[in-house]
């Protein structure tokens, strides 16, 4: 399959089809991070100008994730970045391909998008991955992923907690560090591959 990942610059997702024979190639503002098929550039320019059996991106959720929209009350030129993200999102999802995955995390996209399909949530810890990160999962002619390994945190105080949480539930990485925790979890890239990279994945 020839395969797009959009807005990604870590290669984890591209790298996990490329492993399993796909074509695949990402694309981002950024150079990527680990060898491999690259564009550097706007995704909306091959997105729209080659065809693609499969395309998943990973819009940037700054401005329509569920944990900033508070400041738009706050900074009224923040809205303005919002408007545009999802505008962004539009574009993509408007893109002449029959298969695609939107992945971001939870915010504002469904009630601000009323044509966006409701997502389905995963977490990494249903894949393999010690750690929580609720995200969503919008998807256009693929079946839902399917868990495959879950891995459970620690009880503190009756919860749950993993290892990219403190004891609070708060995350490790901190206020500052939005670019590593925009890379996608190595079990769920590897659970696309492995799922939406035969056809019987396909809906």
């Amino acid at each position: 399959m020839k395969v797009l990942v959009a807005c990604e610059f870590s290669g984890t997702v591209r790298d996990c089809f490329i492993a399993l024979g796909h074509d695949a190639i990402s694309c981002d503002i950024l150079p990527t991070e680990v060898p491999g098929p690259h564009i550097v550039g706007d995704c909306l320019k091959p997105l729209y100008n080659e065809s693609w059996d499969l395309v998943i991106a990973h819009p940037p959720c700054t401005y329509i994730a569920a944990s900033g929209l508070h400041w738009n009350k706050k900074q009224p030129e923040r809205e303005k970045k919002t408007e545009a993200a999802l505008q962004f999102i539009t574009d993509i999802w408007n893109a002449p391909v029959e298969r695609m995955c939107i992945e971001n995390p939870v915010g504002c996209i469904n009630t601000r998008l009323d044509f966006m399909p409701k997502p389905q949530y995963v977490q990494p810890y249903d894949f393999g991955e010690n750690a929580s990160k609720k995200t969503g999962l919008w998807l256009r002619g693929l079946s839902p992923l399917s868990k495959t390994e879950y891995i459970p945190g620690r009880e503190v105080n009756g919860k749950m907690r993993w290892d990219n949480q403190s004891d609070s539930g708060q995350s490790k990485l901190g206020g500052g560090s939005g670019h590593e925790r925009s890379i996608t979890y190595f079990g769920i890239a590897a659970a696309m591959a492995e799922q939406w990279g035969t056809h019987e994945q396909f809906t």
